[in-house]
């Protein structure tokens, strides 16, 4: 009897360590679960923030492009564009060049100041030389093309920024970009072969543009791109003609 006592007790002993042991395990469970979950799930959520910011940014440079456009077709005075930073940066930058030489090689115009959004890593958006680019650390995008006809009167216009004020701004808030005409509105007509010459980081993405008008046109002779530098040649000849229409503008950030 005493045997099978001992034996009871021993048993109820083993259940009461099993409770425990699930107990523990259940918790630990948990515990993981919510770490997990806190670590990976808001993670995401931070990562996903940034990319709609990003996006939100994209936009508004969608704006910023026309209203450019709106000075240098039709001369209108001045135009504003809101950018809700959410904690990035916007700035001007001269990391890309553009220029037109003729055919002895002398300049026609050249173009070097842009406004850039810094976003989340490697994402940057860019207004330059009249077009809209995106880049992501990878290679670039050209989201908004610049304003070029092609014809028997082919037309560039061009669009100089001219920094006024802040360099840049960062933070969470709301940015002003405020352009407006400097009165320097000229219009150059070229009779001879030109060169287009793009240096930055974002000449990959003029390449793709330039391949791409120059399907089914016999303006664009040769697209040539070596490393960050971009060489595009064009034809005038005959009775044809090439017209390049150049505004100045100042810009300036403003809360």
């Amino acid at each position: 009897m005493r045997g099978t006592d001992r034996d009871a007790g021993f048993r109820g002993d083993d259940r009461g360590v099993s409770e425990t042991v699930g107990f523990v395990l259940v918790f630990a469970l948990i515990a993981t679960t919510i770490a997990v979950t806190f670590t990976v799930g808001f993670g995401g959520l931070e990562d996903a923030r940034l990319a709609e910011r990003d996006n939100n940014v994209e936009r508004a440079f969608d704006v910023l492009h026309d209203s450019f456009n709106d000075l240098g077709r039709d001369g209108v005075p001045s135009r504003a564009t809101e950018i809700r930073l959410g904690g990035g940066r916007v700035a001007f930058t001269s990391d890309s060049s553009y220029e037109i030489r003729n055919a002895t090689g002398g300049t026609i115009e050249s173009s070097t100041t842009g406004i850039t959004y810094f976003g989340a890593g490697d994402t940057r958006i860019r207004y330059e030389h009249g077009a809209v680019i995106r880049s992501d650390g990878g290679g670039s995008i050209m989201l908004h093309e610049p304003d070029l006809m092609l014809g028997e009167t082919t037309l560039i216009r061009l669009v100089d920024v001219t920094s006024h004020g802040s360099d840049g701004v960062a933070g969470d808030g709301t940015v002003l970009v405020r352009a407006s005409l400097t009165g320097d509105r000229t219009a150059t007509e070229v009779t001879d072969n030109v060169t287009i010459r793009i240096r930055g980081p974002t000449a990959d993405a003029w390449e793709r543009y330039f391949e791409s008008r120059r399907d089914g046109s016999d303006r664009i002779d040769s697209v040539n791109l070596t490393g960050d530098e971009l060489t595009v040649n064009m034809s005038v000849s005959g009775e044809n003609r090439l017209v390049v229409h150049r505004t100045g503008t100042r810009v300036e950030f403003t809360d």
